[in-house]
């Protein structure tokens, strides 16, 4: 077993130059990136390669991606025949606590292994990874170099993580306080299930932990209807949000996570801080048939970040395709709108009503196509920002999703002349609407 806690790696430095670099204003110019250990050192716009450093030419260098919601060990439900059926329910508690209860840490070591490959071969550099035996997520990390945020999962009303809670804890505490750790580029964030499972004197412990250590909370919340019922009903008619909220954590000057938000309303919006990043995860979502609502996150200012999930509920590790499905998604407002209803039962009227309700389907779709929500999650900038600038600024113990000093040496390198990308002429967009792992 590696003991990396204790063990820091040996410090190594490299120098690479490319005259396609993405530099955090935007502009992708001919520059110098030298790394130290975990770090970037210095980018230094430069015309040509200085000597002795690796010369990569017209290749593309961009931060890796970040998905900061992952539970990669569940690599190991891909496809799982049932996860259909089991929506009539509660696919959580009803198929996935009755199979995580058989994992051993060393079953979760493995199957995050597997994980941290097909997030590698994806362009991810780091995750936020939210699973049981936090030790075990840190050890899988450590052994294939990628670099995450651990947040071992915390529950104490339900789910496997019950019995697990006082180790979850310590797992928590022995990785925020590593050294070997952070020289890799693994750090912790506290973990709470969800509001559901979790009862109030433990979110009580969570935020003496996030205090104590600097850490962000990482946790599901109002993701699905048995959790927006279960807090109704222990905490008078609240909103998961609203617990959080009258519990003192929205106001406890914690960073924080918050994955799903299918069951959050405006007014729950309107509570959270601007340290507060909510996480969308559209392909599962898409599976569950409830995508959250963005573009009224967007109409209230609340940036987001993007993520997949589980491959047990997305099927891949791979980030960048969910960007294009949040491209497009909010179009499919009019697919479901009433001109669209009215328009597709016109078949059988006079050719003079049916064109008037194509026109009403198409001044609908023009609107749509217009609102500022919309046009705001076609910026390529944006929807990169989602995978880079806000999961990356958001926890108090490093810097990612750029290239700039004192941020991780998490760098991506693609091929811009690759048939994935060809023929390149606006490589931003390209990084969102094309295949990049290929590249």
């Amino acid at each position: 077993r590696q003991d990396f806690l204790s063990t820091p790696p040996q410090p190594m430095a490299i120098s690479i130059f490319s005259k396609r670099v993405l530099l955090p204003t935007w502009e992708i110019v001919p520059a110098l990136i030298v790394t130290e250990g975990p770090l970037i050192a210095k980018v230094e716009q430069v015309a040509e390669c200085p000597e002795g450093v690796m010369d990569l030419g017209d290749q593309l260098v961009v931060p890796a991606f970040i998905n900061c919601h992952t539970h990669l060990p569940m690599a190991f439900l891909r496809g799982i025949e049932g996860t259909a059926k089991a929506l009539h329910g509660d696919v959580v508690k009803d198929l996935y606590f009755r199979l995580e209860n058989l994992l051993t840490p060393a079953d979760v070591r493995s199957f995050t292994r597997m994980g941290c490959y097909e997030s590698l071969l994806a362009g991810v550099g780091l995750v936020w990874e939210h699973y049981y035996h936090g030790q075990a997520l840190a050890d899988a990390l450590a052994d294939t170099g990628m670099c995450g945020v651990v947040a071992p999962t915390l529950q104490d009303l339900e789910g496997p993580g019950v019995p697990l809670t006082a180790a979850a804890l310590a797992d928590t505490a022995a990785i925020a306080r590593s050294a070997g750790a952070k020289a890799r580029g693994i750090f912790a964030a506290v973990g709470p299930h969800a509001t559901d499972t979790v009862s109030d004197e433990l979110w009580g412990k969570i935020v003496e932990v996030a205090r104590e250590h600097q850490l962000p909370i990482h946790s599901h919340v109002a993701q699905s209807i048995a959790e927006y019922r279960a807090i109704g009903a222990r905490a008078g008619g609240k909103t998961p949000v609203e617990l959080l909220k009258s519990l003192g954590v929205l106001d406890a000057g914690v960073p924080m996570m918050l994955v799903h938000g299918q069951y959050m309303t405006m007014s729950d919006l309107d509570l959270l801080k601007p340290d507060h990043m909510l996480c969308f995860c559209p392909r599962s979502h898409m599976l569950f048939a409830f995508p959250a609502p963005i573009h009224r996150w967007v109409d209230a200012g609340r940036p987001f970040a993007v993520a997949t999930d589980a491959a047990a509920s997305n099927d891949d590790m791979n980030v960048q395709p969910d960007l294009r499905v949040v491209q497009g998604l909010a179009m499919t407002e009019v697919t479901v709108s009433k001109p669209a209803a009215a328009f597709y039962t016109s078949s059988t009227g006079d050719p003079a009503t049916r064109l008037a309700a194509a026109e009403a389907l198409h001044t609908q779709r023009q609107q749509v196509h217009g609102e500022a929500a919309v046009e705001r999650l076609r910026d390529p900038r944006r929807l990169l920002d989602m995978v880079w600038k806000h999961p990356g600024g958001l926890h108090p113990g490093f810097r990612a999703g750029e290239l700039s000093a004192g941020a991780l040496a998490n760098i991506l390198i693609l091929d811009p002349s690759h048939p994935a990308l060809w023929p390149g002429d606006d490589l931003l967009r390209a990084l969102v609407m094309c295949e990049v792992a290929p590249a």
